[in-house]
């Protein structure tokens, strides 16, 4: 389990790296660029269709994985109506750059998919749910890892700065989008 101690290394890792100006400085890349240069692998599990994958939508040496991101557009379709889209592609780097955070300390979890994708009729049936979501545009997902905590998920996400973060801490999980970046609790 992510404990509160190891979130504060984890931010003291991340803020430590902003700080220095030989990683942060405008000469050298953006920390978050060189944490996806690497083949970029999601382990995601659907509840409600019980359905896992392991994939590869992205390598080092060939680019964009098709298959790979076939499967994490489908993992991220609407459940409920069967229906996928191309899901944002800076979406899936935002989570493979949270599970991929966590397993460098250890902390090897699976992400569980709550809602991806949802479409037009989906969403106006839901309570609370914005009526420009980011989820019509497969650029949202709402999320949690057991054993992590999701306020300490939710402030990964916002240590990231790369797009909006949703904390709904009563009930689990947090929502993660590509839309602008902002932040929430509900």
């Amino acid at each position: 389990m992510l404990t509160r101690r190891n979130f504060i290394q984890l931010s003291l890792g991340a803020s430590a790296a902003l700080a220095f100006p030989t990683i942060g400085s405008a000469a050298s890349p953006d920390w978050r660029a060189l944490a996806l240069n690497r083949d970029r692998n999601l382990s995601l599990i659907r509840p409600d269709s019980k359905e896992k994958a392991t994939l590869c939508y992205w390598t080092q040496r060939g680019g964009w994985n098709v298959e790979g991101y076939r499967q994490a557009c489908w993992l991220l379709r609407d459940v409920k109506y069967s229906a996928a889209v191309n899901m944002d592609t800076g979406l899936l780097d935002t989570l493979f750059i949270m599970q991929m955070w966590l397993a460098t300390y250890g902390q090897k979890h699976d992400i569980h998919v709550l809602s991806g994708y949802r479409t037009p009729h989906h969403n106006s049936t839901l309570e609370g749910a914005a009526k420009n979501s980011m989820h019509l545009y497969g650029r949202a997902s709402d999320i949690y890892m057991p054993g992590v905590s999701p306020v300490l998920l939710a402030n990964m996400g916002k240590m990231l700065g790369l797009g909006g973060v949703g904390l709904y801490a009563k009930r689990g999980f947090i929502h993660v989008d590509k839309g602008s970046v902002r932040s929430w609790s509900s």
